[in-house]
């Protein structure tokens, strides 16, 4: 009842909003904000052709965030997942699928697909770019579904300092220092942030639901102004978190000491050699480590010892070429090398890579904008691809633009899919790489422990790459000036999934699983944005998805009669109909939001009051059919209520804050695990620039 209260309150201010005329300067602003995440290059949020999103600090701030899922989780279309960390859905597409950049360059060190989103802090960012839909035409793997680049902020004239503190429920705490010093040739910027937490347990489970833990992030920057016309600049960025906490394994108590560490160093030049010509030569280098040290604490022997290394290189050079007033180049080359190192693969395994990419962004008349592109990928494992991409957007009326595109996305086999050798210790099931699934099944079956072989290995073909063909359409209108409506329509069809599948049964009765190129997918939906500013201070805002996801093979086996299910009252089997079919697991189908927000910068005010509503998604399989049918299989929806007020003082340099995360305290112990409960927090951030 709630949500539909905030949602009524919204709507009513937006049927009000037929009755203004007057301009407001803030939402003309922001359709003239500079992105360039969808471009690579600089280009106004309007002349964008694809579906974008630019999240300001301002925003961030005004809100009481601190870390990276926090804001994403309040974003229409998107949705922060549990699953082996707290990852975003974008299109219906698994974390796997999209691309988290830090300026630009990938951000590695994922846990079976999901990169943990809590890592990044949000203290000093300028500014977040989401683009959805594919974008592998200029980033390759991993952009299926999309880009999250967040922008750190730009160092500013003269000396500044700021100091930021955030604690609250569960001992969560959050202090940023940055410091910051710029001059006409030189710029010096050194960021450090401590996140910790006293962690939490759910219902009455005996280990924690989240351990205890203490993280810290330095960033420093260095910029160097050769010339008017060329710059040179230097990132290092460094994370690392040494959580220690304690459980059972067989009523035996285990102490556990992990480690992680993350650092990141990304040197580039950049030249303009006219107004014509401009370079830029980038460099990247990512290391990610993590280890697990597991004993027993009665007699202090090693339960489980375990480590993981990745490594990634790259080297990139960049060309943007204004040929005429109205068509602009740009093209790029690049080599990749990636290494993983760990106790779950027998040696050190490797990839090698090289691409190609090419974009023409042409106006041939004053409305009608055409971007046309690809990238080629040379890989030393899988096949090569080319990503092309078209996409179009037209100023029919100067308050309506629409916008379309059609490319083609792929995600590289990983090497977990190629190379793993792992065999539960406890349980007892073992998990093995494509390349070494043959090799691995014979020793298994020379040492007499597998019973049946299900897929002979010889039948499986070479791992191939994930492909798919998706469609964005949708529009941009300024139904008045301070009544604004954005809406998509998108469609993803997606082709060689790489699936998990039973190869063979050990003699114990437990499972070899391996990898293989299988289903076809298709998420499709329609999402749209809703803004108005009844007055300056006051600003509404709603979002809504409508998703529909599902595996191409369940529906046909469904339409053909071949899926059945047991009525777990009567023991009754019977037919699937497709109207029973939930589609893929974990996708809502319907997810909506709405916001009142009162920002009143003369007197320094904020305050904003959100709703995240989450329709109901398929968990499990009940009757053994591999597909959600049942009601049973589902997780409820649920709407979640956050609110934060905040002043600022002195001068403005000071900014005092108060937030409340899930107001009504909703939880759901049994499914929903990063929930957990009503968090208060208290803020205080103090700036001083010179």
């Amino acid at each position: 009842m709630k949500i539909y209260l905030l949602f009524a309150l919204v709507f009513c201010g937006f049927v009000a909003a037929a009755q203004t005329g007057k301009i407001d300067t803030a939402q003309a602003n922001d359709l003239k904000d500079v992105v360039i995440t969808a471009t690579r290059t600089e280009k106004t949020m309007m002349k964008v052709p694809v579906p974008i999103v630019s999240i300001t600090a301002e925003e961030i701030r005004n809100r009481g965030m601190v870390r990276l899922n926090e804001i994403l989780a309040e974003q229409t279309g998107l949705t922060i997942v549990n699953d082996h960390g707290q990852g975003v859905q974008m299109q219906g597409f698994d974390p796997q699928y999209t691309m988290i950049m830090i300026d630009g360059e990938p951000f590695i060190g994922r846990t079976a697909g999901t990169l943990e989103l809590s890592r990044i802090t949000l203290a000093n960012i300028e500014k977040i770019e989401i683009v959805k839909g594919p974008t592998s035409s200029l980033y390759g793997s991993d952009a299926m579904a999309g880009v999250i680049n967040i922008i750190t902020a730009k160092q500013k004239n003269g000396l500044s300092t700021s100091l930021a503190a955030r604690y609250g429920t569960n001992d969560n705490a959050d202090v940023s220092l940055d410091l910051a010093s710029k001059t006409d040739k030189l710029s010096i910027s050194t960021f450090l942030n401590r996140y910790s937490s006293g962690g939490y347990t759910l219902g009455n489970s005996s280990s924690p639901t989240v351990v205890p833990f203490s993280s810290y992030t330095g960033n420093v920057k260095v910029g160097y102004q050769i010339s008017s016309k060329s710059n040179l600049n230097l990132s290092v960025r460094y994370y690392e978190t040494d959580p220690h906490y304690d459980y059972l394994i067989n009523n035996r108590p285990v102490s556990a000491d992990d480690s992680e560490r993350n650092l990141n160093i990304n040197p580039s030049f950049n030249i303009d050699f006219n107004e014509k010509v401009k370079a830029a030569l980038r460099f990247y280098y990512s290391r990610y480590a993590t280890r697990s040290d597991l004993q027993y604490k009665d007699d202090y022997s090693t339960y489980d010892n375990s480590f993981f290394t990745q490594n990634f290189s790259r080297g990139e050079f960049q060309t943007d070429y204004s040929v005429i007033s109205n068509l602009k180049l740009t093209g790029g080359l690049g080599v990749q090398y990636e290494t993983v190192q760990a106790t779950r693969y027998e040696t050190l395994r490797s990839f090698n890579s090289g691409y190609a990419y090419f974009q023409a962004d042409y106006t041939p008349i004053k409305k009608l904008n055409v971007i046309a592109g690809g990238r080629y990928d040379l890989h030393s494992v899988y096949q090569s691809q080319f990503s092309p991409k078209l996409a179009a957007s037209y100023q029919l009326l100067n308050n309506l633009t629409f916008i379309a595109s059609v490319g083609k996305g792929y995600k590289a086999p990983d090497f977990r899919q190629l190379y793993l050798n792992f065999t539960n210790p406890v349980v007892g099931y073992s998990v093995f790489g494509y390349v070494d699934l043959a090799e691995r099944l014979t020793e298994l079956q020379q040492a007499g422990k597998i019973d049946k072989v299900l897929i002979n290995p010889s039948t499986f073909e070479k791992l191939n790459a994930e492909s798919s063909l998706s469609y964005n359409a949708g529009f941009r209108y300024a139904i008045t000036p301070k009544l604004r409506l954005n809406a998509n329509v998108f469609r993803n069809n997606i082709k060689n999934l790489i699936n998990t599948v039973t190869v063979a049964i050990k003699t114990d009765d437990q499972s070899v699983f391996s990898y293989r190129n299988e289903d076809r997918v298709v998420t499709q939906g329609i999402e749209a944005d809703l803004s108005y500013t009844p007055f300056k201070a006051v600003q509404l805002s709603a979002g809504f998805q409508y998703l529909d996801a599902f595996n191409q093979d369940h529906v046909n086996a469904i339409k053909q009669g071949n899926v059945y299910t047991r009525d777990p009252a009567t023991n009754e089997t019977t037919l699937v109909k497709l109207s029973d079919y939930g589609g893929l697991y974990n996708r809502s189908r319907y997810m909506a939001n709405a916001a009142i927000a009162y920002n009143n910068n003369k007197h320094g005010i904020f305050g904003s009051l959100r709703a995240i509503y989450r329709g109901r998604y398929g968990i499990s399989d009940l009757d053994g059919n591999n597909i959600v049918n049942m009601d049973s299989e589902y997780v409820n929806g649920y709407t979640l209520f956050n609110g934060s007020v905040s002043k600022l003082l002195i001068k403005e340099r000071l900014r005092l804050q108060f937030t409340v995360d899930n107001i009504f305290n909703y939880k759901d112990v049994n499914f929903i695990s990063n929930l957990p409960g009503r968090l208060f927090y208290g803020g205080i951030t103090y700036t001083l620039n010179n």
